[in-house]
């Protein structure tokens, strides 16, 4: 498994978040259905970058 993480930009800071995944398109599914629950509940544009892979155990 793979953890990759994420940051979330939105008008009010920066939040990073973390995604334990197998592989890329896994994990930016799950990180692109994040972003979509924050938009929809704060109406405001959020901007997603990957930072970067840690691989783990």
């Amino acid at each position: 498994m793979k953890e990759y993480i994420f940051l979330l930009e939105e008008p009010v800071g920066t939040k990073e978040i973390k995604i334990l995944a197998s592989g890329m398109m896994d994990a930016f599914k799950k990180a692109k259905e994040f972003r979509k629950n924050i938009v929809q509940d704060t109406k405001l544009k959020v901007n997603m970058i990957l930072k970067g892979v840690r691989y783990t155990d």
